[in-house]
């Protein structure tokens, strides 16, 4: 069995495994959770570890940002070029092509994120539009942001935030982490409860969320 670091937490109700870009292993579980218990969860997730391991060991450095660099758009791919001159910086897509120009690397980057992160807004709505009705419940409001460790979270408000990178991966994460939020306004937990909710919109959610974790540590913006 391979080393794990354990965090215990009252607040948690299931057992959970992390493993982050470098390899290392977390177990989350709640404090009455027997070792024997843990040991037993860790070993039958050994074919997962093994291939997300596997799959972590195999993903390249992240692409500098230069001229040429691809770059996925939900479900398709596109090619950066870059452009640098004076005056204000500009994105314009052209099949698959993302022309961007701008003074220099930083405005180039500034730019590049704000039109991902109008183009999460939109396809975000389009997919609640789609999603809302099968939970049966609808956000107050959309936000999407740039957060470092989450793709997407729901406050008590009925505020749903969503990470603009999550138009970096494929489309059917997207509607993962859409209908994840969703549920959340029926439970906003991860106990039983809201797995089940979740499992009646989407019977595939976890090879989805699966997926979506291992999928992180190969992002390059």
């Amino acid at each position: 069995m391979r080393a794990y670091a354990l965090v215990r937490s009252r607040k948690r109700r299931t057992l959970c495994l992390q493993i982050s870009p470098s390899g290392a292993l977390r177990v989350l579980v709640p404090t009455s959770a027997r070792q024997a218990d843990i040991e037993a969860f860790v070993e039958a997730k050994a074919p997962w570890i093994e291939r997300t391991l596997k799959r972590l060991g195999e993903v390249p450095a992240p692409a500098s940002f230069a001229d040429g660099l691809r770059l996925r758009h939900l479900d398709e791919l596109v090619v950066l070029r870059l452009t640098y001159r004076p005056g204000a910086p500009s994105v314009r897509r052209d099949g698959d092509v993302l022309q961007v120009a701008a003074s220099s690397e930083e405005p180039a980057r500034a730019a590049l994120e704000l039109w991902y992160r109008r183009a999460a807004h939109h396809h975000a709505l389009a997919r609640i539009i789609h999603f809302a009705p099968l939970v049966g419940r609808a956000p107050k409001r959309i936000r999407i942001g740039g957060q470092k460790t989450r793709w997407g979270s729901c406050s008590a408000r009925g505020t749903i935030s969503l990470n603009w990178r999550l138009m970096l991966v494929p489309a059917d994460l997207f509607d993962y982490v859409i209908a994840h939020e969703l549920c959340h306004l029926i439970a906003a937990h991860h106990r039983p409860s809201f797995w089940r909710e979740l499992a009646r919109v989407m019977p595939d959610y976890e090879a989805r969320r699966l997926a979506l974790r291992d999928i992180g540590a190969r992002l390059s913006l």
